[in-house]
């Protein structure tokens, strides 16, 4: 149980995450009025976003200003008499709190995991933190494989960190898992019908119906990416508000009601969408595009001011694209995936990527098949009931799903090279980024046709159902806290305990050879982030990884001027250090001798293994 208590530093992290989320719902309702408070998180993070970006780019000078001032916004928020959170509000968060509690303390000692985390995520993260301003070539060295990349998760990290004081390993997990349980609000007030009375309360039966729908019902929850670091959350949760907003901006266009609101809403959703990923931009660009052609197929009389309204919304991302765009290509050489050459674009694996694509979806039936459903009702509702709210949120997702997976293929041709792109890398991975808006499509599709029957549970039914909801929410993530917790695996445990061991080598000198028998690089680049991020951070070491340590390697590492080697697992011959073994290695004349010797505990936590990083150099077996 020790490895689910969390540290007084993650709770320090829990507790920023916390007041991030209430600052940014201030300043939602400063720029959006009395917004429902999920609505209002989303649009004040993608308004702090667009004023942290737009300052670094401009200037070095310390993004805690900017910083500062949103914090003031959002206190503001908080207090002013139009915006401030009312008791029903309270009521609603608190209550969908309680029912994500099991959630919540599952996820409260969970720490940095999968690979993307160390190779850039992490990093960028911390370079925001250790110097206040964006990395360029011409700046302080940043550790990050892609420092170049987009950062608005990792602003919202860096929020956290100035509230926590100090650097939040576990706040782009906390952010992430808020996220959701935003998601997870508004579709309680979907499933009850409530949507468009923001004070209303949901239901105990509602608000764990709507966590189910965000998780364990939602085809494109992947604990893994959903509960890490990962920006998989963060680019669902703002690409389904975002086409919530865009239908809601639709309908009231076409029944000739005020909008502002939701393209307010619609606007700043877009700002936080569009510089989370790289690919973020095509889903931006997806939703404005799907909102433009239903505000085109309005009235005459209507249709060019609906269509300029779109059009206005998505302004503020695209300058937050394009700012970002200047900036990347004004200080990095590389610094971000880039395209291939036109002249490398890969046509001729278009026949094993499709083959790829089909194979990929087969395996994951259960969300191409809800695409398929959500697909043919919007086919049937719109015949029954034309433009409304359901059509437009339906249609919204089928026109986002189509150009979103276009640009999955455009990317497969023009940047993943060879093999990767012809077995389509990471293409449900790609297209869990939809999963909360089909949702949210599905349910609105599901509720009308249930109206329509008449359906409606009654006696024992209707008494039970909310009661099993609830137990059903409170119950899964203790059921299936083996799926959730990825970074308790055995090598996510030994990997930390390894990098512990290296500290006691970098007090006395910051130079260190890892010796990683078997590694593919997942391991290394592991390490490398923990010794540099996480406490006590080495933030200057110079770490050199050796996958295959040999007595010659080990006389070179003592020529180049290294004192220590960390062995991760020895095999028979390496500087007398028995099998199975961990060594702390010191250079002793032209030789090396341990001076630490440990065996790795046995494995206290059991679920399915991810094997993302390499078994084999942690004295564990493979596969």
């Amino acid at each position: 149980m020790d490895l689910l208590i969390p540290s007084w530093a993650e709770l320090a992290g829990w507790g920023g995450v916390l007041v991030a989320t209430l600052l940014f719902i201030g300043c939602g309702r400063v720029c959006a009025g009395r917004a429902a408070p999920e609505a209002a998180l989303v649009a004040g993070w993608g308004g702090a976003c667009l004023v942290l970006t737009l300052w670094g780019v401009a200037s070095t000078a310390p993004l805690v200003v900017p910083a500062l001032f949103i914090m003031l916004l959002g206190v503001v928020g908080l207090l002013l008499p139009r915006a401030a959170l009312g008791a029903s509000d309270w009521r609603g968060m608190g209550r969908m709190l309680l029912v994500g509690l099991p959630l919540l303390a599952v996820m409260a000692s969970a720490r940095p995991s999968q690979p993307d985390t160390f190779l850039n995520l992490l990093p960028n993260a911390a370079y925001l933190w250790d110097h206040g301003f964006f990395p360029a070539d011409d700046r302080v060295a940043s550790h990050s494989l892609l420092p170049g990349a987009p950062y608005n998760l990792q602003l919202a990290g860096y929020v956290v960190s100035l509230l926590a004081r100090r650097l939040a390993l576990n706040a782009m997990i906390g952010f992430n898992i808020v996220l959701q349980l935003a998601a997870a609000l508004l579709l309680a007030r979907l499933a009850a019908g409530r949507e468009d009375d923001a004070a209303a309360v949901p239901s105990w039966g509602a608000a764990a119906l709507g966590l189910l729908l965000a998780t364990l019902i939602n085809p494109g929850f992947v604990p893994r990416y959903h509960l890490s670091a990962y920006s998989e959350a963060s680019v669902a949760v703002t690409t389904g508000f975002a086409g919530w907003f865009a239908a809601g901006a639709v309908e009231r266009l076409a029944a000739g009601r005020k909008p502002a609101r939701d393209l307010m809403l619609l606007a700043l959703c877009l700002a936080a969408l569009v510089d989370i990923k790289q690919d973020s931009v095509a889903l931006v660009v997806a939703v404005v595009a799907s909102a433009l052609a239903l505000a085109l197929l309005q009235p005459r009389a209507t249709r060019g001011r609906a269509a300029a309204l779109v059009l206005a919304a998505g302004a503020p991302a695209a300058l937050l694209y394009l700012a970002w765009r200047w900036y990347v290509l004004g200080h990095f050489a590389a610094g971000e995936l880039k395209l291939l050459p036109v002249a490398q674009w890969q046509f001729a694996l278009i026949p094993l990527i499709l083959r790829s694509i089909a194979a990929a979806a087969v395996e994951k039936a259960y969300f191409f098949l809800a695409v398929a459903l959500a697909f043919a009702g919007l086919v049937r509702h719109w015949r029954r009931r034309g433009l409304d709210r359901t059509t437009a949120l339906a249609a919204i997702f089928a026109g986002v799903a189509l150009l979103y997976n276009g640009a999955i293929f455009f990317t497969y041709i023009a940047h993943f090279d060879g093999a990767i792109g012809a077995s389509a890398h990471s293409y449900f991975r790609y297209n869990t980024h939809l999963g909360l808006l089909l949702m949210m499509a599905l349910l609105l599709l599901a509720r009308d046709l249930v109206a329509e029957r008449g359906w409606t549970p009654g006696g024992i039914w209707r008494r039970a159902a909310p009661a099993a909801l609830v137990a059903a929410a409170l119950a899964s993530p203790l059921a299936f806290i083996g799926f959730l917790r990825f970074d308790l695996e055995a090598t996510e445990q030994r990997a930390w305990l390894l990098a512990a061991k290296a500290g006691t080598a970098l007090v006395g000198d910051r130079r260190l050879a890892l010796l990683l028998p078997g590694d593919n690089g997942s391991l290394a680049t592991m390490l490398d982030a923990l010794i540099r991020f996480a406490p006590p951070r080495h933030l200057d070491a110079e770490l050199r990884a050796v996958e295959q340590p040999t007595p010659e390697t080990l006389a070179a590492l003592a020529a180049a001027g290294y004192r220590y080697a960390l062995l991760s697992c020895a095999s028979a011959g390496i500087a007398g250090v028995p099998p199975a073994h961990g060594a702390l290695l010191e250079r002793a004349g032209d030789g090396w001798r341990p001076v630490a010797l440990w065996t790795y505990p046995a494995e206290r936590f059991v679920g399915r293994p991810s094997r993302v990083v390499a078994a084999a150099p942690l004295c564990l077996p493979e596969g």
